[in-house]
């Protein structure tokens, strides 16, 4: 093995205790932030699943595939509200299904409607 090789390992092992404390205390840090990230998941999870099943805001019965105007899918329709007047995806969801009931699938109605009506004044839905 050449004197440099030899030199350049020597370093490496010298200084690999630091490194491996290093990254075990990287590792601590990000298993500590993933916990508090699951701990804030918790009741967003539980509401979430609320909302899923009530009866009055009917999120499950949302139809993503559904056509909401000219080819343009229910889901699509979502994606735009979301961008251009950054709703929340719910948000955006409700005020579809409250516009259009091509998106709610409630009574498996598919056919599309008329659009127009204005949610809140603010974009059509």
């Amino acid at each position: 093995i050449a004197v440099d090789q030899y030199v350049f390992w020597m370093y490496e092992l010298d200084d690999a205790p630091k490194k491996i404390q290093s990254a075990e205390e990287e590792l601590e840090q990000l298993e500590e932030n993933q916990m508090a990230i699951e701990e804030e998941l918790v009741p967003l999870a539980e509401e979430f699943a609320k909302l899923m099943a009530n009866p009055l805001v009917k999120l499950d019965h949302f139809c993503d595939e559904c056509s909401w105007h000219r080819g343009t899918s229910c889901a699509s329709r979502v994606e735009y509200l979301m961008n251009t007047y950054r709703d929340s995806k719910v948000k955006a969801q409700v005020a579809l299904m409250e516009n259009t009931p091509s998106c709610d699938r409630q009574n498996g109605e598919t056919s599309v409607t008329v659009i127009g009506r204005r949610e809140t004044g603010r974009h059509l839905a």
